[in-house]
């Protein structure tokens, strides 16, 4: 006699998998998840078949396939690049070759944002406009903006006719706007 709740023996598991093919019905004789029917078939390693013999329909082939695109786009969830592929992705975003690329003069501009000279142009371009945004009047986080980019044209770095006073909003809505054109 053996003790202990039908689902966890191994013979009556192995008898309804015979007659049903269904852990959904052996759960429900069972009176548990179907999900501890599938566990302790495979503590017991009896095999299922699952979808063997049968295929899958055009329908549930496309209803797979957009639930596996949503979650997984690019295929490599769950997956490593080799260090090889990983080494070509680096060379191929470093230098003139990355889209964020200024001409290799980022190192010259950081200089100068610490340099004296660019600390009294950006106070002057602030107290120039009153202290408030040019574009909407607020008078909170005011930051001075180079209107023609530091990138562009470093010349112009210092110039106060180059500057103009903007809230943290509006200087991130203008720079999103440069970038977007």
């Amino acid at each position: 006699m053996t003790t202990g709740p039908m689902h966890q023996n191994k013979k009556w598991l192995e008898s309804q998998y015979a007659k049903t093919k269904n852990i959904y019905t052996m759960a429900d004789i069972a009176g548990c998840h179907p999900r501890t029917i599938h566990k302790w078939m495979a503590k017991h390693n009896i095999k299922m078949n699952g979808m063997k013999g049968r295929k899958h329909t055009e329908e549930t082939k496309e209803k797979i396939s957009k639930g596996v695109l949503a979650t997984n786009p690019t295929g490599m969830a769950g997956r490593k690049h080799s260090p090889e592929t990983r080494k070509n992705m680096s060379l191929n975003r470093k230098g003139s070759m990355n889209k964020n690329w200024k001409g290799g003069i980022t190192a010259g501009i950081r200089k100068l944002r610490k340099t004296k000279e660019y600390v009294r142009w950006r106070k002057e371009v602030i107290n120039n406009a009153g202290g408030t945004c040019e574009n909407c009047g607020s008078d909170k986080n005011i930051e001075a903006h180079h209107i023609i980019s530091l990138h562009k044209d470093i010349s112009k770095a210092l110039d106060i006719n180059n500057g103009m006073a903007l809230c943290i909003a509006c200087h991130k809505k203008r720079h999103r706007r440069e970038r977007d054109v």
